[in-house]
């Protein structure tokens, strides 16, 4: 059985660093809405139907290409735990600058390879826990920031999304031993 944990905290985050933006797209909203944006207009995006809560404006099925297409744009893009179950990251990073406004922030989280919980499973080669077939990679904290460079973001900053405790759910915890990582960057101005 999967240990599972309240992501409360972490999306309280996400949505604490995109609460002045007017327009918010959150990708990959289907398993865990986050009721915790309260921005004018908030769009749920996702390659499944999703039943969202009320603070969803609006809800689109596909990807990110169709919002593209749309030629939608966004103040603010959030993704959260979505990088890392991608075959191309950086291709996903270059939609995203893509489909925010300039001086649009992107909000991820990620799981933090260098965690404890990720350090000690490792150690060991543990499989049953923390192990997905869904993951294709993890990001440590520097190389994030750096993908994010690379793809035109500025301003990175980097946060702790907390550590998980079974039964509890995520509490604060030091940025780098975190369980999983939030980026905050911004697409430039043109």
């Amino acid at each position: 059985m999967p240990i599972t944990s309240n992501e409360d905290y972490r999306l309280r985050i996400l949505a604490k660093k995109v609460n002045t933006c007017n327009s918010v797209l959150d990708i990959g909203c289907a398993q865990l809405p986050n009721k915790f944006l309260k921005n004018n207009t908030v769009t749920g995006l996702d390659l499944n139907q999703a039943e969202l809560p009320l603070n969803y404006s609006t809800f689109i099925k596909g990807s990110l290409d169709d919002v593209i297409k749309m030629q939608k744009t966004f103040d603010a893009i959030v993704a959260g735990e979505i990088l890392e179950h991608l075959l191309d990251p950086m291709h996903f990073l270059q939609q995203c600058n893509q489909a925010l406004k300039p001086g649009g922030i992107l909000a991820i989280s990620t799981p933090n390879p260098h965690s404890i919980i990720e350090v000690l499973l490792t150690m060991t080669l543990n499989r049953k826990y923390f192990y997905t077939k869904d993951h294709v990679m993890l990001f440590p904290q520097r190389w994030l920031i750096r993908m994010l460079e690379i793809k035109g973001f500025t301003g990175i900053k980097l946060y702790s999304a907390g550590f998980p405790i079974p039964k509890y759910g995520l509490i604060p915890f030091p940025r780098f031993l975190c369980h999983q990582t939030i980026a905050i960057a911004t697409k430039a101005m043109v």
